[in-house]
């Protein structure tokens, strides 16, 4: 059986039938159906917009009544909100699926527990709660001593539990009898035809609300997820004519468990959470919280939506920081070339796969790019697999100082400044991903590295061939990416080898399971004109080699980046002396300088040494 949101979707779908079913002796006047009032009788008074966004919505302009196509119904034919509802889905060929078998076990009614009118104890304490006399009548409590009995009426009256507590601070209620079917308490305060309620964690918290003028009904057994919500399935059926559920359970733990529950068994399109000042309802009566003060927070309820489900403005902000960042807020890190400086970004919670053949020089740039991260504040920590550590810190010795053969004490200097923003995990050799993710998890907590290295896939423990492998590798990192918010560059092979093809592997050219460039966010692929390199070492003239060198050796092709604007190819020139790459012909044209000049630059670098 459809709910009672759907049921109203299918009656306006259908309006001009609804309304000529319901009322045969109206006419189509404009947009609407004319009839004289509820009664069907001819007449202009009672007006039905049959079409648009008011599709279903009716008015009675002599009596000021209105509503949807359900309330029309229930009007027309004299029957509650519920009564209504069958006859609905009856008229629609809507029907409940009958189970084989009914599982509601066989529950006993209470006796009647002797008790009166709250005359003592108990309506001295519940006064001092701030509950009013009419609101304890309206939810026939009783008095037994210096017990509070909470009546659970069905909604014809029948009573299918009852609650005692001391009328003292801290009391539990407990069942006055066992076995009872658990249901809500309070449906002796609702209205038959209201289709919105009040669901809080406790009978008192239900009596709070009545006193602001929202008359709610509780839960039996109070906060918490599981057996306790088990009162759901014998209340499920009533429940289906209420179209809004304001869930107001207790502002803590075991209440959102509760509102959680509740939520994702009786419809979460139709449940609301409310967000009280104070703990509970009546924490807020007591407190002197305003009647228009709840009535707002009915007003704000949020919705239980699944995580990670949102509306367009609740990510207005982040929409607005993504074309508008504020000064000096930290959007990503960059590239020391100045071609594509500023179009591609390095983001946090992301991953990069860098590729190319063997040979063309992707790890290679990855390394030039780590001192201009360092300098932008990055603290990198770099899992070179392929590499012993002093290896990988040679080749960064000569791209951060700038020279070819530093001397010991301008590599001593340079190592002492890459000390503020590097990390190497030594390690040479297969580690596998939950043992590189344990380091990385260190180097995370301890050091606050925002940017990891993985150097190459090939060396995670997972064969060429095995694509599933490859494919879980890369979820994992992924993962392990966004919930740390960092970012991961993982460098992988491409399946071709040195071809003049005049540019940079595609990202179909990565070798492995298609899985790997489906999951990273930004793919940056590498290609060396090897011939061209040639060309220009066996040059004979200074002419012929000047010519040669205008043309880039290297390009760096950005061949996806998914959360920025740029991709395309950028050309680079290569220096084989310092490991450096730049954007320029002109060799001694560097933007970018690491370590100041000083005297422990060797004689004859002083150029490089910027």
């Amino acid at each position: 059986m459809a709910d009672i949101i759907e049921l109203k979707r299918m009656l306006n779908d259908r309006v001009m039938s609804v309304v000529e079913y319901l009322l045969p002796n109206g006419r189509k006047e404009a947009n609407e159906w004319r009839a004289g009032s509820t009664a069907g009788e001819k007449g202009k008074s009672l007006g039905v917009h049959l079409s648009g966004q008011k599709a279903g919505v009716w008015s009675d302009f002599s009596t000021g009544e209105g509503g949807d196509l359900i309330d029309l119904w229930s009007k027309r034919r004299g029957q509650t909100i519920a009564e209504a509802i069958e006859d609905i889905s009856n008229w629609l060929g809507v029907s409940r699926p009958v189970p084989t078998r009914d599982p509601k076990p066989s529950y006993a009614r209470p006796e009647r527990p002797k008790c009166s009118q709250p005359k003592a104890k108990v309506r001295e304490y519940l006064a001092g709660r701030c509950i009013p006399d009419d609101v304890l009548e309206t939810y026939k409590i009783g008095e037994r001593g210096d017990e509070i009995i909470f009546p659970f009426l069905l909604p014809d009256g029948v009573l299918a539990m009852a609650k005692s507590r001391k009328a003292e601070n801290g009391a539990k209620p407990v069942p006055t009898a066992a076995n009872c079917e658990p249901i809500l308490f309070g449906w002796q305060a609702i209205d038959p035809n209201a289709r919105t309620l009040i669901i809080t964690e406790g009978e008192i918290d239900a009596l709070s609300w009545a006193c602001f003028g929202f008359p709610a009904v509780s839960v039996p057994f109070g906060g918490g997820k599981g057996g306790k919500q088990r009162w759901i399935e014998n209340e499920f059926e009533r429940l289906e004519r209420f179209e809004r559920i304001y869930l107001s359970t207790d502002m803590d733990g075991p209440g959102d468990e509760a509102a959680e529950e509740i939520a994702s068994r009786l419809g979460r399109h139709r449940c609301l959470r409310v967000h009280l000042p104070f703990k509970d309802a009546n924490k807020c009566l007591i407190d002197g919280v305003s009647g228009a003060e709840m009535e707002r927070c009915l007003s704000e309820a949020r919705s239980l939506d699944p995580a990670g489900l949102r509306r367009p403005s609740d990510l207005l902000d982040r929409v607005i920081y993504l074309f508008w960042p504020g000064e000096g807020d930290h959007v990503g890190y960059g590239v020391p070339y100045d071609k594509i400086s500023g179009k591609l970004l390095f983001r946090p919670g992301e991953l990069s796969l860098w590729s190319g053949a063997s040979g063309h020089g992707k790890s290679q740039i990855l390394s030039d790019c780590i001192g201009h991260w360092v300098k932008q504040g990055s603290r990198v920590c770099v899992a070179s697999l392929e590499m012993k550590g002093e290896q990988t810190l040679k080749r960064l010795a000569k791209q951060t100082g700038g020279v070819d053969r530093p001397t010991a004490p301008f590599i001593t200097k340079i190592l002492d400044w890459l000390d503020s923003g590097l990390l190497i995990y030594d390690h040479v050799g297969k580690a596998g991903i939950p043992a590189l993710l344990e380091v990385f998890d260190y180097a995370r907590a301890k050091y606050g590295c925002d940017q990891f290295i993985i150097d190459s896939l090939m060396r995670v423990g997972i064969a060429q061939d095995d694509y599933n492998g490859q494919e879980k590798a890369v979820f994992q990192l992924v993962d392990w990416t966004i919930e740390n918010n960092v970012h991961v560059h993982l460098v992988a092979h491409s399946r071709k080898g040195d071809k003049d093809r005049g540019g940079a592997p595609e990202t179909e050219d990565i070798k492995g399971a298609m899985e790997i460039g489906a999951n990273a966010f930004n793919i940056l692929t590498v290609w060396r004109n090897k011939d061209l390199e040639g060309k220009i070492k066996a040059a004979k003239t200074e002419e012929e080699r000047t010519a040669l060198e205008e043309k880039p050796s290297v390009i760096l092709n950005v061949a996806k980046q998914r959360n920025g604007d740029f991709e395309g190819k950028v050309g680079l020139w290569f220096d084989q002396a310092t490991y450096r790459y730049h954007t320029s012909s002109n060799r001694f044209h560097w933007d970018r300088q690491y370590i100041p000049r000083g005297s422990e630059v060797p004689s004859g670098n002083e150029d490089f040494a910027l």
